[in-house]
């Protein structure tokens, strides 16, 4: 019981460290204000100190009874950790720049601290990430839209902007636009009032992120979302036919309502992939190959953490990102660097096709954001991407569904 206990106290500080998140943060703050001290406090209140100690030291490697996925994340996380930060001292990088990178890899490997200390719980520590990855989302868009003089009239019409801190490429809108509708469509078919006022709030709170991803036109985002509701929609029709039936009819009421603003968002799409094609990522993945290939040395163990590269995709800037994970690892820690990640994700793989199976619903809404962040954008450097993924493997250790209707 004291140990269900204490699992239930650090998941329901992640909960708090997710509100302050999407309420107060950005998705890569530029400094550390009060906000993101107290996030970080909470976040070390749920890690705690003997986890990280039995990482840091190699005693995690000794556990007997640990799954088959901690092992390789461990020596991964030592791999990632170590060899690109002394490379990074050798090479003199600034210490800022050096930690810009050290505090994402801590992000990404999130799941080898956080899963041990909430595997006594998993049931409430699953149901309070998602909550609070879900609130996170809300709060992210909400910002947005504020930032955009709420004119849901552009959607559309024109791309409106991404604004200054980038509120909605933090993973967790994604999350949110596709968690919140299939919650609240469950909701609503438990036939009680008070679920009925929580499943509407719910589908508003996902309507609100999809139409702020629509209205700045993130398309990848928008295509993510387009597949997971056509998954559940198989899924649902397979498992509850009427359901599904009435599912379907909203959804043709919504064209039928708004056919303008709907037609208007994918011309607004494919208009963006028209003038913008792949935003130069080939061009970067080349850049960062040829600053991997730059030396023997650089090629087996990258530049370092620190190191700032001359980035096509952001007009030739030297900055301390790409916009994909191989092509950063590539580029900061070498082959080894990018065998290390391979290992990493190779044991989360089934761990992650696991949960997708045994929860569609939630499944779906933590796997779209993070093909999106892995695959094609920064956010793979993001505090919801370690979240999410600790999500994954706690989702799949439980072993069954939450409840969705």
């Amino acid at each position: 019981m004291a140990g269900r206990g204490m699992a239930l106290g650090r998941a329901a500080g992640l909960f708090l460290a997710l509100i302050l998140y999407g309420l107060l943060s950005a998705p890569a703050p530029g400094r550390i204000r009060l906000a993101e001290a107290a996030i970080g406090a909470l976040l070390v209140l749920g890690v705690g100190l003997l986890r990280p100690l039995s990482v840091a030291t190699g005693h995690a490697l000794l556990e007997r009874d640990s799954p088959p996925w901690e092992l390789p994340a461990v020596l991964a996380l030592a791999v990632l950790l170590w060899c690109p930060l002394m490379r990074g001292v050798w090479l003199d990088w600034a210490p800022d720049d050096m930690l810009r990178d050290v505090v994402p890899l801590l992000y990404l490997f999130l799941p080898v601290l956080l899963v041990p200390m909430l595997r006594a719980a998993p049931d409430r520590a699953v149901a309070l990430l998602a909550a609070g990855m879900a609130l996170a989302g809300i709060g992210f868009a909400l910002r947005w839209w504020k930032q955009a003089h709420w004119g849901f009239g552009a959607i559309g019409v024109r791309a409106m902007a991404d604004g200054g801190v980038y509120l909605l490429n933090a993973p967790s809108v994604l999350f949110a636009a596709i968690a919140l509708p299939v919650f609240g469509v469950g909701a609503l078919a438990r036939g009680r009032w008070l679920w009925g006022a929580v499943g509407a709030a719910a589908i508003l709170g996902g309507l609100l992120c999809l139409a702020a991803l629509a209205g700045a036109v993130h398309r990848m985002a928008l295509g993510l979302a387009a597949m997971a509701f056509a998954a559940l929609g198989l899924w649902w029709l397979r498992r509850a036919p009427l359901a599904a039936l009435g599912v379907g009819m909203a959804a043709l009421l919504s064209v039928a309502l708004f056919p303008e603003m709907l037609l208007g968002a994918l011309g607004q799409a494919a208009e963006k992939t028209r003038l913008a094609g792949a935003n130069t990522r080939w061009e970067e993945a080349e850049a960062a190959l040829g600053q991997a290939l730059s030396s023997p040395t650089a090629f087996l163990f990258g530049q370092g953490w620190g190191a700032l590269l001359a980035n096509p995709a952001v007009g030739g800037w030297r900055v301390s990102y790409t916009h994909t994970l191989a092509t950063y690892a590539v580029a900061k820690a070498g082959v080894v660097g990018l065998c290390a990640l391979v290992a990493y994700f190779g044991g989360l793989a089934p761990r992650v096709l696991a949960f997708l199976r045994s929860d569609p619903a939630l499944g779906w809404a933590v796997v779209a954001p993070l093909l999106m962040a892995l695959l094609a954008h920064t956010s793979f450097k993001y505090l919801d991407t370690g979240l999410l993924l600790t999500l994954a493997v706690l989702g799949a250790e439980r072993g069954k569904r939450l409840p969705t209707g």
